[in-house]
């Protein structure tokens, strides 16, 4: 088949660029011609695969938006492709992978703690109003809907109610030959050496980019009353900002922030919890890497992956995020979860290979 992917841009340390990367392998390694439509690709030379290069008018949001739909929707007219699947919200394609928040959720989501001002802009904004009438539409036109979690399906249903697509839940996977429990011990240990910290100093790991909605805030708050406690915080934010909130909250020596790094399943096998109170997020691939690697999570009833969550096993589900006593405590009762090999087992079957072969069973099923 001339299978096409969606992807508007690549970049590095991205987890849907890694679940991208992973699929696109596994399709050519089983003799499917390969094309991405992108704007940008920083990484093309791994792999087998054509590149089509999609226009973006970058005027505005609302441009970049519909700009980018169209050109999207141009090359797949000019191609003779078998099946488009997208990552994005655009409007030709067989296949949509929601592997993004819904939008028009997230916008009710991001009230809950943002200025009552912003979220007058965000409802008046025309960018914002774009992206929703983009997903509304993309939803519409797409036959087949990829929800990575049941509550993002649930999202979906409950913001279209009308819509006709067949929404089917493939939770994200991860690699076993990178995230085990291999290396653990030496790694715990090398790891911490190199950062200055004690074999029995109690470390939790923050790893995401969009730190505010990922409950970074809520999280500082949580050590204020837990001095013995290290913070990692990995990801693609400006730090600048976020230290001088860990100063002002008494916290900046607990705190280290780190650049983004290509071995993070050492980070895993250093700490002892990672955590991910956010305000909304579909599913998070460093809650499921963390898992694989044996160490516990601390996940809110916002992120769909809460949904892998064991309560008392292999982490813990909280509520809101700024419900800080309730962070507090599920940060000391997670502490104590030392069944490395239960909590990597508590995954074993959410592999990159198991969520290729159900992709790949929706996409025969699209061109059927």
């Amino acid at each position: 088949m001339r299978i096409a992917f969606v992807k508007q841009k690549y970049v590095p340390f991205g987890g849907g660029e890694g679940y991208l990367a992973g699929l696109l392998d596994a399709c050519a390694e089983k003799g499917h011609e390969v094309h991405v439509i992108t704007t940008g690709w920083d990484n093309s030379q791994r792999f087998p695969f054509a590149i089509h290069v999609a226009q973006l008018q970058r005027l505005s949001r609302r441009s970049r938006v519909i700009s980018f739909a169209a050109s999207v929707a141009e090359i797949v007219q000019k191609n003779s492709f078998d099946v488009v699947f997208s990552l994005e919200r655009t409007t030709s394609q067989q296949i949509w992978r929601a592997g993004d928040c819904v939008y028009s959720k997230w916008l009710k989501q991001r009230s809950l703690y943002e200025p009552s001002l912003h979220s007058l802009f965000n409802r008046l904004s025309f960018g914002q109003r774009a992206v929703v009438e983009m997903e509304r539409r993309c939803v519409e036109s797409t036959p087949f809907i990829i929800a990575n979690s049941e509550m993002i399906r649930r999202d979906l249903q409950e913001a279209y109610p009308e819509m006709q697509s067949r929404v089917e839940v493939i939770y994200n996977g991860y690699d076993p030959s990178r995230f085990s429990l291999t290396g653990k011990a030496e790694d715990r240990r090398q790891i911490r050496h190199q950062l200055g910290l004690a074999e029995e100093q109690p470390i939790l790991l923050f790893v995401a980019s969009g730190w505010r909605r990922k409950g970074l805030l809520e999280l500082l708050q949580a050590l204020q009353e837990l001095p013995e406690v290290k913070l990692l915080v990995l990801g693609r934010d400006k730090t600048a900002e976020w230290k001088k909130s860990a100063r002002k909250l008494g916290v900046d020596s607990q705190v280290v922030f780190l650049e983004p790094r290509n071995d993070i399943q050492r980070l895993y096998h250093a700490v002892d919890a990672t955590l991910l109170p956010s305000w909304y997020d579909s599913f998070g691939f460093v809650t499921l890497e963390s898992l694989a690697c044996g160490t516990p999570a601390i996940v809110s009833r916002f992120a769909g992956s809460h949904e892998l969550i064991r309560p008392g096993v292999n982490g813990m589900v909280i509520g809101r995020p700024d419900e800080i006593p309730e962070l507090r405590a599920a940060i000391v009762e997670t502490l104590r979860l030392r069944s490395y090999a239960a909590i990597g087992e508590s995954v074993s079957s959410f592999t990159l290979a198991n969520n290729v072969a159900q992709t790949l069973a929706v996409i025969e099923r699209s061109v059927a």
